[in-house]
């Protein structure tokens, strides 16, 4: 019993050190609302490593018209970890784009950290969110369809 105790507290300890930032729930929940009209489907919560693309796949259907959007955080109280030192706040210090199965890109954030596209069949596509600064140390992708 008390090697199990001493077990669970060492996983406890070690998966504490190991955490590095990640975007909040609440900074997630804020960008998804900036989608009016739209039907939120998925976040991409996504951490970086050493400036490391982070590769998410999702399946889209045929026939509907779906928003992919790109948030960074603007203040370090929406970060996890204690690490606000690295925070910028850009959305231009990173980049979101679709990719099909085959490895060709669709579409990339513009101006407006957004884009639509309409997908032309059903299948597996994949979300590719990459810093373009070693100092972001979190972005969200959120992934939205219009109403038919």
């Amino acid at each position: 019993m008390r090697l199990i105790k001493l077990l669970l507290i060492a996983t406890v300890l070690l998966s504490s050190l190991c955490a590095s930032a990640q975007c909040k729930q609440r900074f997630v929940y804020e960008c998804a609302l900036q989608n009016q009209g739209l039907i939120f489907l998925k976040e991409f919560n996504t951490k970086f490593s050493s400036g490391k693309i982070q590769k998410h796949k999702v399946i889209l259907n045929k026939g509907y018209m779906y928003t992919l959007q790109l948030c960074n955080p603007s203040d370090t109280k929406y970060l996890d970890s204690n690490n606000s030192a690295n925070a910028t706040g850009l959305a231009i210090n990173s980049m979101l784009s679709l990719y099909d199965n085959n490895n060709n890109i669709l579409a990339t954030t513009n101006q407006d950290f957004k884009f639509t596209f309409y997908c032309p069949k059903t299948d597996v596509y994949w979300v590719h969110i990459m810093p373009l600064s070693p100092r972001t140390t979190c972005a969200v992708g959120i992934l939205s369809v219009m109403k038919k």
